[in-house]
Protein backbone atom coordinates (compact mmCIF):
# COMPACT_ATOMS: atom_id res chain seq x y z
CA UNK A 1 0.00 0.00 0.00
CA UNK A 2 1.91 3.70 -0.93
CA UNK A 3 1.43 6.19 1.27
CA UNK A 4 -1.55 8.28 -0.36
CA UNK A 5 -3.94 4.73 -0.06
CA UNK A 6 -2.52 4.54 3.59
CA UNK A 7 -4.03 8.22 3.84
CA UNK A 8 -7.49 7.26 2.26
CA UNK A 9 -7.34 4.36 4.38
CA UNK A 10 -6.54 6.21 7.95
CA UNK A 11 -8.95 8.81 7.24
CA UNK A 12 -11.79 6.06 6.41
CA UNK A 13 -11.11 4.74 9.59
CA UNK A 14 -11.39 7.87 11.56
CA UNK A 15 -14.78 9.00 9.53
CA UNK A 16 -16.23 5.44 11.24
CA UNK A 17 -18.04 6.38 14.34
CA UNK A 18 -17.48 4.07 17.43
CA UNK A 19 -21.31 4.36 18.39
CA UNK A 20 -24.41 3.94 15.85
CA UNK A 21 -27.53 4.85 17.34
CA UNK A 22 -30.64 3.56 15.80
CA UNK A 23 -34.25 4.20 16.39
CA UNK A 24 -36.65 1.82 14.74
CA UNK A 25 -39.95 4.01 14.22
CA UNK A 26 -43.63 3.80 12.91
CA UNK A 27 -46.03 6.07 13.18
CA UNK A 28 -44.23 8.00 15.92
CA UNK A 29 -45.02 12.01 14.66
CA UNK A 30 -45.69 12.60 18.85
CA UNK A 31 -42.78 12.09 20.14
CA UNK A 32 -39.55 11.24 17.63
CA UNK A 33 -38.77 14.80 17.67
CA UNK A 34 -38.24 14.85 21.60
CA UNK A 35 -36.67 11.30 21.18
CA UNK A 36 -33.79 12.82 18.47
CA UNK A 37 -33.85 15.62 19.90
CA UNK A 38 -32.32 14.01 23.11
CA UNK A 39 -29.88 11.84 21.66
CA UNK A 40 -28.35 15.05 19.48
CA UNK A 41 -27.98 17.05 22.93
CA UNK A 42 -25.49 13.93 24.35
CA UNK A 43 -22.17 15.03 25.59
CA UNK A 44 -20.71 12.00 23.69
CA UNK A 45 -20.42 13.06 19.95
CA UNK A 46 -18.76 10.36 18.35
CA UNK A 47 -21.77 8.53 16.73
CA UNK A 48 -24.04 8.73 14.14
CA UNK A 49 -27.75 8.43 14.16
CA UNK A 50 -29.95 6.22 11.78
CA UNK A 51 -33.70 6.15 11.58
CA UNK A 52 -35.53 3.07 10.31
CA UNK A 53 -39.36 4.82 9.40
CA UNK A 54 -41.38 1.10 9.21
CA UNK A 55 -44.03 2.22 6.53
CA UNK A 56 -45.18 5.34 8.59
CA UNK A 57 -48.13 7.02 7.48
CA UNK A 58 -47.99 10.20 9.61
CA UNK A 59 -44.76 12.81 10.05
CA UNK A 60 -42.10 10.43 11.13
CA UNK A 61 -39.85 10.36 7.49
CA UNK A 62 -39.97 14.19 8.16
CA UNK A 63 -38.97 14.79 11.52
CA UNK A 64 -36.28 11.93 11.13
CA UNK A 65 -34.68 13.43 8.28
CA UNK A 66 -34.29 16.84 10.08
CA UNK A 67 -31.97 15.08 12.94
CA UNK A 68 -30.52 11.98 11.53
CA UNK A 69 -27.72 11.07 10.14
CA UNK A 70 -29.37 8.33 7.90
CA UNK A 71 -33.15 7.79 7.41
CA UNK A 72 -34.35 4.59 6.04
CA UNK A 73 -37.75 4.86 4.87
CA UNK A 74 -39.28 1.16 4.69
CA UNK A 75 -41.94 0.60 2.15
CA UNK A 76 -44.60 -0.52 4.18
CA UNK A 77 -45.35 -1.73 7.88
CA UNK A 78 -43.55 -5.02 8.83
CA UNK A 79 -42.85 -5.10 12.19
CA UNK A 80 -39.59 -4.08 14.68
CA UNK A 81 -37.80 -6.66 14.03
CA UNK A 82 -37.31 -6.53 10.87
CA UNK A 83 -36.54 -2.93 11.10
CA UNK A 84 -34.03 -3.17 13.60
CA UNK A 85 -32.82 -5.98 10.79
CA UNK A 86 -32.24 -3.20 8.14
CA UNK A 87 -30.63 -0.92 11.08
CA UNK A 88 -28.14 -3.21 11.96
CA UNK A 89 -27.16 -3.82 8.52
CA UNK A 90 -26.26 -0.30 7.96
CA UNK A 91 -24.50 0.42 11.28
CA UNK A 92 -21.06 1.28 10.74
CA UNK A 93 -19.97 1.86 14.60
CA UNK A 94 -18.38 -1.21 16.87
CA UNK A 95 -21.46 -0.35 19.18
CA UNK A 96 -24.57 -0.59 18.63
CA UNK A 97 -27.44 1.74 20.97
CA UNK A 98 -30.74 0.74 20.67
CA UNK A 99 -33.27 3.80 22.13
CA UNK A 100 -37.11 3.15 21.05
CA UNK A 101 -38.70 6.11 19.88
CA UNK A 102 -40.65 7.30 22.25
CA UNK A 103 -37.96 6.93 24.62
CA UNK A 104 -35.65 10.34 25.77
CA UNK A 105 -32.50 9.59 26.70
CA UNK A 106 -30.03 11.52 28.92
CA UNK A 107 -26.82 14.05 27.76
CA UNK A 108 -24.25 10.94 29.55
CA UNK A 109 -26.51 8.07 28.34
CA UNK A 110 -23.93 7.52 25.24
CA UNK A 111 -20.78 8.08 27.55
CA UNK A 112 -22.15 5.48 30.14
CA UNK A 113 -22.06 2.74 27.76
CA UNK A 114 -19.21 3.83 26.26
CA UNK A 115 -17.43 4.28 29.43
CA UNK A 116 -18.83 0.60 29.92
CA UNK A 117 -18.22 -1.56 27.32
CA UNK A 118 -15.20 0.33 27.30
CA UNK A 119 -14.17 -1.21 30.95
CA UNK A 120 -15.88 -4.22 30.50
CA UNK A 121 -14.04 -6.53 27.60
CA UNK A 122 -16.30 -9.05 28.88
CA UNK A 123 -19.34 -7.50 28.48
CA UNK A 124 -21.43 -7.62 24.95
CA UNK A 125 -24.14 -5.57 26.05
CA UNK A 126 -26.21 -3.87 28.14
CA UNK A 127 -29.17 -2.43 29.11
CA UNK A 128 -31.07 0.05 31.40
CA UNK A 129 -34.50 1.45 32.60
CA UNK A 130 -37.09 3.33 33.03
CA UNK A 131 -36.20 6.34 35.23
CA UNK A 132 -39.23 7.21 37.77
CA UNK A 133 -39.79 10.28 36.11
CA UNK A 134 -42.61 10.49 33.28
CA UNK A 135 -44.35 13.32 32.18
CA UNK A 136 -47.81 11.73 31.88
CA UNK A 137 -49.80 12.00 35.45
CA UNK A 138 -52.34 9.46 34.80
CA UNK A 139 -53.03 6.45 36.71
CA UNK A 140 -52.12 4.03 34.94
CA UNK A 141 -49.10 5.68 33.31
CA UNK A 142 -47.45 6.72 36.67
CA UNK A 143 -47.87 3.18 37.95
CA UNK A 144 -46.71 1.48 34.85
CA UNK A 145 -43.40 3.80 35.09
CA UNK A 146 -42.55 3.29 38.94
CA UNK A 147 -43.72 -0.39 38.26
CA UNK A 148 -40.93 -1.05 35.60
CA UNK A 149 -38.57 1.07 37.55
CA UNK A 150 -39.07 -1.10 40.65
CA UNK A 151 -38.41 -4.56 38.75
CA UNK A 152 -35.59 -3.40 37.10
CA UNK A 153 -33.59 -1.82 40.09
CA UNK A 154 -34.26 -5.99 41.99
CA UNK A 155 -32.17 -7.25 38.85
CA UNK A 156 -28.66 -8.34 39.11
CA UNK A 157 -25.68 -7.02 36.89
CA UNK A 158 -25.10 -9.96 35.00
CA UNK A 159 -28.50 -11.12 32.96
CA UNK A 160 -29.78 -12.91 29.96
CA UNK A 161 -31.95 -10.51 28.12
CA UNK A 162 -32.23 -6.96 26.14
CA UNK A 163 -34.85 -4.05 26.86
CA UNK A 164 -35.78 -2.52 24.00
CA UNK A 165 -36.29 1.63 25.35
CA UNK A 166 -32.44 1.19 26.10
CA UNK A 167 -29.53 -1.80 25.35
CA UNK A 168 -26.09 -1.72 23.60
CA UNK A 169 -24.47 -4.23 22.07
CA UNK A 170 -21.06 -4.53 20.41
CA UNK A 171 -20.71 -4.94 16.75
CA UNK A 172 -18.96 -8.44 17.35
CA UNK A 173 -21.83 -9.97 19.41
CA UNK A 174 -24.76 -9.16 16.54
CA UNK A 175 -26.64 -11.70 15.03
CA UNK A 176 -29.93 -11.45 12.86
CA UNK A 177 -33.31 -12.44 14.11
CA UNK A 178 -36.10 -13.02 11.68
CA UNK A 179 -38.96 -11.10 11.67
CA UNK A 180 -41.96 -13.11 12.91
CA UNK A 181 -42.37 -10.96 16.13
CA UNK A 182 -45.20 -8.51 17.19
CA UNK A 183 -43.26 -8.29 20.47
CA UNK A 184 -40.82 -9.32 22.63
CA UNK A 185 -37.86 -9.44 19.90
CA UNK A 186 -35.37 -7.10 21.88
CA UNK A 187 -36.28 -10.31 24.98
CA UNK A 188 -34.93 -12.83 22.26
CA UNK A 189 -31.86 -10.76 20.78
CA UNK A 190 -31.19 -11.23 24.62
CA UNK A 191 -31.66 -14.45 24.71
CA UNK A 192 -29.55 -15.60 21.28
CA UNK A 193 -26.37 -13.16 22.36
CA UNK A 194 -26.32 -15.50 25.95
CA UNK A 195 -27.13 -18.69 24.44
CA UNK A 196 -24.08 -17.88 22.21
CA UNK A 197 -21.93 -17.61 25.60
CA UNK A 198 -21.96 -14.06 25.61
CA UNK A 199 -22.36 -11.25 28.71
CA UNK A 200 -25.11 -8.90 28.98
CA UNK A 201 -24.90 -6.65 32.04
CA UNK A 202 -27.47 -4.70 33.63
CA UNK A 203 -26.62 -0.96 34.45
CA UNK A 204 -29.76 0.42 37.54
CA UNK A 205 -27.69 4.17 36.00
CA UNK A 206 -28.34 3.92 32.49
CA UNK A 207 -32.03 5.08 32.96
CA UNK A 208 -34.33 7.02 30.16
CA UNK A 209 -37.77 8.56 30.16
CA UNK A 210 -40.65 6.38 28.77
CA UNK A 211 -43.02 8.78 27.38
CA UNK A 212 -45.47 6.74 26.46
CA UNK A 213 -49.06 7.27 28.02
CA UNK A 214 -51.40 4.30 29.00
CA UNK A 215 -55.18 4.05 29.91
CA UNK A 216 -56.85 1.12 30.93
CA UNK A 217 -57.10 -0.57 27.50
CA UNK A 218 -53.25 0.50 26.07
CA UNK A 219 -51.92 -1.25 29.94
CA UNK A 220 -54.24 -4.24 29.69
CA UNK A 221 -52.96 -4.85 25.90
CA UNK A 222 -49.93 -4.57 26.93
CA UNK A 223 -49.94 -6.66 30.05
CA UNK A 224 -51.27 -9.35 28.14
CA UNK A 225 -49.10 -9.59 24.86
CA UNK A 226 -45.36 -9.49 26.51
CA UNK A 227 -45.91 -12.67 28.69
CA UNK A 228 -48.04 -13.94 25.22
CA UNK A 229 -44.85 -13.95 23.62
CA UNK A 230 -42.92 -14.38 26.17
CA UNK A 231 -44.49 -18.09 26.56
CA UNK A 232 -44.18 -18.28 22.92
CA UNK A 233 -40.14 -17.85 23.36
CA UNK A 234 -40.17 -20.34 26.20
CA UNK A 235 -41.62 -23.20 24.11
CA UNK A 236 -40.41 -22.84 20.46
CA UNK A 237 -37.39 -20.59 21.20
CA UNK A 238 -35.59 -22.31 24.15
CA UNK A 239 -36.73 -20.37 26.62
CA UNK A 240 -37.18 -22.19 28.90
CA UNK A 241 -33.17 -22.60 29.60
CA UNK A 242 -33.28 -20.09 30.91
CA UNK A 243 -35.70 -20.02 33.62
CA UNK A 244 -34.65 -18.99 36.83
CA UNK A 245 -31.28 -18.23 36.33
CA UNK A 246 -29.51 -15.00 37.13
CA UNK A 247 -31.65 -14.40 40.24
CA UNK A 248 -34.76 -13.83 38.30
CA UNK A 249 -37.77 -15.97 36.92
CA UNK A 250 -37.64 -14.73 32.97
CA UNK A 251 -36.19 -11.80 31.13
CA UNK A 252 -37.10 -8.51 33.94
CA UNK A 253 -40.04 -10.77 35.80
CA UNK A 254 -38.45 -11.93 38.96
CA UNK A 255 -39.50 -15.68 40.72
CA UNK A 256 -41.66 -13.43 43.51
CA UNK A 257 -43.96 -12.02 40.26
CA UNK A 258 -43.84 -15.17 38.81
CA UNK A 259 -45.52 -16.47 41.77
CA UNK A 260 -47.66 -13.94 42.44
CA UNK A 261 -48.86 -13.89 38.74
CA UNK A 262 -49.58 -17.47 39.62
CA UNK A 263 -51.66 -17.02 42.90
CA UNK A 264 -53.76 -14.03 41.71
CA UNK A 265 -55.44 -16.58 39.26
CA UNK A 266 -56.09 -19.36 42.01
CA UNK A 267 -57.46 -16.61 44.14
CA UNK A 268 -59.71 -15.20 42.15
CA UNK A 269 -61.03 -19.34 40.85
CA UNK A 270 -61.39 -20.47 44.58
CA UNK A 271 -63.20 -16.86 45.55
CA UNK A 272 -65.86 -17.80 42.80
CA UNK A 273 -66.16 -21.77 43.68
CA UNK A 274 -66.78 -20.43 47.07
CA UNK A 275 -69.62 -18.04 45.56
CA UNK A 276 -71.07 -20.71 44.65
CA UNK A 277 -70.95 -23.57 47.45
CA UNK A 278 -68.27 -25.45 45.40
CA UNK A 279 -65.43 -24.85 48.49
CA UNK A 280 -64.94 -23.43 51.61
CA UNK A 281 -63.59 -19.60 52.02
CA UNK A 282 -60.87 -20.63 54.43
CA UNK A 283 -58.66 -21.46 51.78
CA UNK A 284 -58.68 -17.92 50.16
CA UNK A 285 -57.23 -16.06 53.18
CA UNK A 286 -53.88 -18.48 53.71
CA UNK A 287 -53.51 -17.37 49.93
CA UNK A 288 -54.67 -13.60 49.95
CA UNK A 289 -52.07 -13.38 52.68
CA UNK A 290 -49.36 -14.60 50.79
CA UNK A 291 -49.67 -12.72 47.58
CA UNK A 292 -49.78 -9.25 49.47
CA UNK A 293 -46.40 -10.50 51.28
CA UNK A 294 -45.09 -11.07 47.74
CA UNK A 295 -46.06 -8.00 46.57
CA UNK A 296 -45.57 -5.91 50.19
CA UNK A 297 -41.85 -4.09 49.03
CA UNK A 298 -43.24 -2.75 45.83
CA UNK A 299 -46.63 -1.61 47.39
CA UNK A 300 -43.96 0.10 50.00
CA UNK A 301 -42.02 1.33 46.72
CA UNK A 302 -45.19 3.28 45.40
CA UNK A 303 -46.25 4.69 48.95
CA UNK A 304 -42.69 6.16 49.32
CA UNK A 305 -42.64 7.76 45.67
CA UNK A 306 -46.15 8.99 44.93
CA UNK A 307 -48.70 8.45 48.78
CA UNK A 308 -50.46 5.74 50.25
CA UNK A 309 -53.67 6.60 48.58
CA UNK A 310 -52.04 5.54 45.21
CA UNK A 311 -50.75 2.95 46.79
CA UNK A 312 -53.90 1.58 47.86
CA UNK A 313 -55.22 1.70 44.49
CA UNK A 314 -52.06 0.04 43.13
CA UNK A 315 -53.37 -2.90 44.95
CA UNK A 316 -55.93 -3.63 43.37
CA UNK A 317 -54.66 -3.05 39.79
CA UNK A 318 -51.78 -5.65 40.51
CA UNK A 319 -53.52 -7.85 41.28
CA UNK A 320 -55.85 -7.25 38.25
CA UNK A 321 -52.79 -7.03 36.29
CA UNK A 322 -51.08 -10.44 37.55
CA UNK A 323 -54.76 -11.84 36.26
CA UNK A 324 -54.31 -10.71 33.08
CA UNK A 325 -50.23 -11.70 32.83
CA UNK A 326 -51.87 -15.04 34.08
CA UNK A 327 -53.76 -14.89 30.81
CA UNK A 328 -51.51 -14.12 28.52
CA UNK A 329 -48.89 -16.81 29.57
CA UNK A 330 -51.83 -19.27 28.87
CA UNK A 331 -52.55 -17.95 25.66
CA UNK A 332 -49.32 -17.99 24.75
CA UNK A 333 -48.80 -21.54 25.70
CA UNK A 334 -51.99 -22.99 23.86
CA UNK A 335 -51.06 -20.90 20.95
CA UNK A 336 -47.59 -21.84 20.56
CA UNK A 337 -47.95 -25.31 18.11
CA UNK A 338 -49.61 -22.87 15.70
CA UNK A 339 -47.68 -19.52 15.60
CA UNK A 340 -45.07 -18.36 13.06
CA UNK A 341 -42.44 -18.21 15.87
CA UNK A 342 -40.18 -21.16 14.11
CA UNK A 343 -36.68 -21.76 13.47
CA UNK A 344 -33.98 -20.02 14.27
CA UNK A 345 -31.87 -16.89 14.59
CA UNK A 346 -30.39 -15.63 11.30
CA UNK A 347 -26.58 -15.08 11.16
CA UNK A 348 -25.22 -12.00 9.34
Amino acid sequence: MDRSEDKSYNKALKMTPSISVIVRAYNAGETLEQCLCAIKRSSYKDYELIVVDDGSTDTTERIAKRYADKVIVLPKNIGAAHAGNVALQAARGDIIVNVDSDVVVAPDTLNIIGSYLSGHPEADAITGRLSKCHPHNGFFSQYKNLYMNYIFGRLHEKIDFLYGSIFAVRKRALQLIDAGFAYGEDTYFGMKIVQRGREIRFLKDLEVVHLKEYDLLSFVKNDFLVPFYWARLIILRGGWRQLFKNGVGFAHASRVQIISVLLAPAILIISLLDLFGCLQAHLILPLVLIWFLLNFNFFKFLAKEKNSSFSIGALLITFFDNVIMFSGIVSGFATAPFSGLKGGAVKP
